[in-house]
């Protein structure tokens, strides 16, 4: 970890803004087959609620010789040699050609972080001889020490010594930040304030000595240079003795990536999005202005943000997706590569990830089961699990133990009950495939399917032909290959397999008859799942797309949408595009433009019905003009003739 010259790796950021443009009305414009859509801003054209119809317009013409800002801007990107392809908006859906671009930058970005100890330590302890004794020992190896005392220091102790050490009284404190920048919050005499408040300065701590029963961090993980050895006598020895070599400059690795335009933090003012932030057993995600901000230096690499993370946007980078299911694609080959019988796979992250031999397994030391360690228990996600069956595993135990923080705990749990659910879902029992969340200390004691069913391993139930799919995918994508696999080879005929609540795959369904096609859904959904069809009232949705999030529901003023979690097994439908609703458009009784879909003008009419500005027969009959028409109408009618303001 210790490296020297060497600095953090800063990632260039994406110039703001969105690039747009507006209709040219100059002859042979719009290009040949390019639909004619208005320049949807609110400072170029004021519309209403009425139009249903506009979208984006991504082409550019030049305005018989007038050079606009946007075609300078534009001719400046191609000086430089960049894509004409417009920035993003956090706003708008990304296109593919954007998501790919923008997670090369995420991986670019993730390069080692620099940390620089001084050696300032905190020592914390509720006996004072012993902190003090500490204190001269770590003084003495060249570190510079701050005592607190969390109780009243007895009249007999000694301070002599004590020159290069500060001591501080109260009553309780609790410790924030990593290694290399550690900072305190105290509660002296009742007090509660932030240390640097208490001493005018701006005081931090590389390391922490932490000598109470109870370490005071605010976490349920102790981050790197927070030693807490508890009662022991050998634990304490080996943090002293390890303290005074944590001085110097250090690299840490940044562990995930994040791909912000992603995240559904901040969209929702109802229901918002905080997995990552309940997860995370260190604080080291944060929500900064309604925006997701990921603190690296912090970041110890669980992995539980992005185990739970529906929106695939923050990403375990070390290791990689990719390596980690090729080691247990490798360790299942190797397994049956021994013998055609069915094996049974124990993932965990305790001793036994260094051990080839699993308890219980005889004295040849040969067992059915295949140990697989993981650094993180919340490195075991959804898509692990099912490319281990995928790959020729008959059952899955995840070995989770009480090191791990009860949050991660949980969050594995869930994603075992994602999978137990597809298996349901194939009308595979329990008693042939299993996933299971158990002890380590009970893996002796369990026993894989077919041996629990009294059946001969060697000659019953042959193991699943493996799948034959890359491990290097995107997560999602991974999923529903390892789904499809399972689905064809166990021989099942229904077209979608249900899931839990919580999924991230699923569908939405539509009351057509409540629906006014005011494309509201589509506008909010965060990933272009659900989107209009140009021109024409007709919503549009792609299953390989939603993250059953839940905003279109949330944005439909109707109350229509619903939401399905499932997976689709057939694979040509779910990246087809679907129609879920859709109408007749209703045209202007004047010109016989279409402008709105007839469901959303009937709605209006409901709604405007005896309000004073729709009164009589001429202003509801505006509600079915355009809006050309009906602005004409309006600066004609004797009501605005006869307006006085």
């Amino acid at each position: 970890m210790k490296e020297e010259n060497e600095s953090a790796l800063i990632s260039p950021e994406k110039p703001p803004g969105s690039l747009t443009t507006v209709r040219n009305p100059v002859a042979g414009y719009p290009p040949a087959g390019v639909p004619v859509i208005d320049f949807h801003s609110p400072e170029f054209n004021r519309t209403d609620d009425l139009n249903d119809c506009s979208g984006t317009c991504r082409f550019f013409q030049p305005l018989d010789g007038i050079v606009t800002a946007n075609e300078r801007h534009q001719m400046e990107r191609r000086r430089h040699g960049d894509t004409l392809n417009p920035p993003v908006d956090d706003t708008v859906p990304l296109t593919k050609i954007e998501v790919e671009r923008e997670e090369a930058e995420a991986v670019e970005a993730v390069g080692p972080l620099t940390v620089i100890s001084k050696g300032r330590t905190l020592i914390i302890d509720t006996d004072a001889e012993r902190a003090m004794a500490c204190g001269k020992i770590l003084s003495e190896a060249g570190l510079l020490c701050t005592l607190f005392i969390t109780k009243s220091v007895s009249t007999g102790s000694s301070f002599t010594g004590l020159s290069r050490i500060a001591l501080l009284e109260v009553d309780a404190l609790t410790i924030t930040g990593a290694f290399g920048g550690f900072s305190a919050t105290v509660t002296p005499k009742g007090d509660r304030r932030h240390l640097p408040k208490w001493f005018d300065d701006a005081i931090a701590f590389d390391l922490v000595l932490d000598l109470q029963p109870t370490p005071s961090f605010a976490g349920d993980r102790l981050p790197i240079g927070y030693y807490a050895p508890g009662p022991g006598t050998a634990a304490l020895d080996e943090a002293m003795a390890e303290l005074p070599e944590m001085r110097g400059q250090f690299k840490k690795p940044q562990f995930i990536s994040f791909l912000k335009n992603r995240c559904f933090h901040g969209r929702s003012r109802t229901n918002d999005c905080r997995r990552c932030l309940e997860v995370c057993p260190v604080g080291a995600v944060q929500s900064l202005g309604r925006k997701i901000a990921v603190n690296h230096y912090l970041c110890q690499g669980c992995g539980s943000c992005a185990l739970i993370c529906p929106a695939d946007a923050i990403r375990v980078v070390q290791p990689s997706q990719e390596e980690l299911v090729n080691v247990l694609r490798s360790r299942l080959e190797d397994r049956a590569a021994v013998g055609d019988f069915p094996t049974s796979l124990v993932i965990s992250n305790s001793e036994l990830a260094g051990s080839e031999r699993l308890p219980g397994a005889g004295e040849s030391g040969y067992d059915h089961r295949v140990h697989f360690g993981v650094k993180q228990i919340a490195h075991v996600r959804l898509e692990v699990l099912l490319a281990a069956l995928a790959y020729g595993a008959r059952d899955v135990l995840v070995a989770c133990g009480p090191q791990n923080p009860p949050s991660i705990r949980k969050a594995v749990e869930s994603q075992v009950q994602m999978a137990r659910a597809v298996l349901d879902g194939l009308g595979l029992p329990q008693d042939k495939i299993r996933f299971a969340v158990i002890s380590p200390e009970d893996i002796d004691s369990e026993r894989g399917p077919l041996e629990s069913a009294g059946l001969d391993t060697q000659t019953n139930n042959p193991p699943m032909p493996t799948a034959a799919f890359s491990p290097g995918l995107d997560k999602r994508r991974l999923v529903r290959l390892a789904t499809q696999h399972l689905y064809e080879k166990c021989g099942a005929h229904q077209p979608w397999l249900p899931l839990t609540a919580d999924s991230p795959f699923g569908a939405v369904s539509v009351d057509i008859l409540a629906c006014t096609l005011c494309m509201a859904c589509a506008a909010a959904c965060p990933s272009g799942a659900l989107s209009a069809s140009g021109n024409a009232p007709r919503l549009l949705f792609r299953e390989s797309q939603c993250h059953q999030c839940g905003l279109c529901g949330e944005s439909c003023p109707e109350g229509a949408i619903r939401l399905l979690p499932r997976i689709l097994c057939d694979p040509e439908a779910v990246d087809a595009q679907a129609v879920l609703h859709e109408a007749e458009p209703l045209r202007c009784i004047e010109c016989g433009a279409p402008f709105a879909s007839p469901a959303m003008v009937n709605r209006i009419k409901e709604k405007l019905t005896g309000h004073w500005m729709y009164n009589n027969e001429r202003q509801l009959r505006r509600l079915q003009l355009c809006r050309m028409c009906r602005t004409r109408d309006t600066l004609t009618s004797q009501d605005m003739k006869s307006w006085n303001p």
